[in-house]
């Protein structure tokens, strides 16, 4: 018997999954990367006269589904939808509104990378960053990994305090604003750089060896959040999708560019989940995530979200 599609809004989606549902759903989405049935199309950006317009979308073979993630940024705010369609039918699933959504899903593939790739015992976090979306980068990490003390900075002395404060509280974790980003990150077993920085955040000389480094926020040609010298440090160096990073992922393309790193040596999350890319060899090494944000993930969030929905009897037929 053929539903009525649903619409589901934020509330529903704060209602429905968390950030360890995300983490357990990307992990088995990337466990199918490139079977047949699951491909990934990387962001679309089209400008307009009053922002940007993106858009993103995959298909999700083992679950028989399809979609995309449409979004807009401009001077009146952001809005942001994902759609989630049958594979056999063609028929409309759900329509979700995807602001909270994406933060959740942005964290849980920050969580996977340091589940697969930090050391086992990390307790310390540092985050550059105190934006939306550094919440959820905060709860992904420490559902990974048995982390007892958090350090936070960004360049507001007001914001960076009260991020501290209020994760603290949520977390009840021992959380610190730090006074410098090298302050932040010095020493930290785990670094989270979760910004919309030009320019590097993150530099190789304030990182302790055994360091993994989630960058999470820069996902565009124009923005930089670690220094070339972090990237040539590390002795993996991952992301999401080589495909869609070759046109987002500065850190990488610059060094590419320059002939000081090849695309080759860029590991893709669904080779690391499925082993056919070694993570972590050693607990002296450095490892990196550059996070850009794929299709995939969108989509397989958006069927846990709708099968959910379905089980409790929520949303409103469009």
């Amino acid at each position: 018997m053929n539903r009525s599609p649903i619409y589901l809004t934020e509330a529903d989606v704060a209602r429905l999954v968390t950030v360890d549902d995300a983490i357990t759903v990307l992990e088995q989405a990337f466990g199918a990367w490139h079977t047949d049935g699951t491909t990934n199309l990387p962001r679309q950006r089209a400008p307009l006269a009053t922002g940007n317009f993106n858009l993103m979308g995959a298909s999700y073979g083992p679950r028989g589904v399809y979609g995309l993630k449409a979004y807009f940024g401009g001077k009146a705010g952001a809005r942001y939808h994902a759609l989630i369609y049958g594979a056999d039918s063609g028929i409309l699933l759900a329509m979700i509104e995807a602001d909270l959504f994406g933060q959740l899903r942005t964290g849980a593939a920050s969580g996977l990378a340091t589940k697969l790739l930090a050391n086992s015992g990390a307790r310390t976090l540092a985050i550059i960053g105190a934006g939306k979306q550094a919440r959820a980068q905060a709860l992904a990490v420490c559902a990974v990994r048995p982390i007892t003390q958090v350090r936070v900075f960004c360049r507001s002395d007001e914001r960076r305090t009260e991020f501290a404060r209020m994760l603290e509280a949520e977390l009840k974790i021992e959380t610190r604003p730090a006074l410098t980003a090298a302050a932040c990150v010095g020493g930290a077993e785990i670094v989270v750089t979760i910004t919309k920085s030009a320019e590097p955040v993150c530099r190789s000389e304030w990182l302790a060896d055994g360091v993994h480094i989630n960058a999470a926020g820069a996902n565009s040609a124009d923005r930089r959040e670690v220094d070339p010298a972090t990237v040539l440090r590390a002795a993996v160096r991952a992301t999401d999708d080589r495909e869609q990073a070759r046109e987002e992922a500065a850190e990488f393309r610059d060094l590419v560019g320059a002939g000081r790193l090849s695309w080759d040596d860029v590991a893709e999350l669904g080779s690391l989940v499925t082993g056919k890319v070694p993570g972590r060899t050693s607990p002296s090494a450095v490892t990196l995530f550059k996070s850009l944000g794929i299709g995939l993930e969108d989509v397989a969030f958006a069927d846990l979200i709708h099968r959910r929905a379905l089980e409790a009897g929520v949303g409103r037929n469009i």
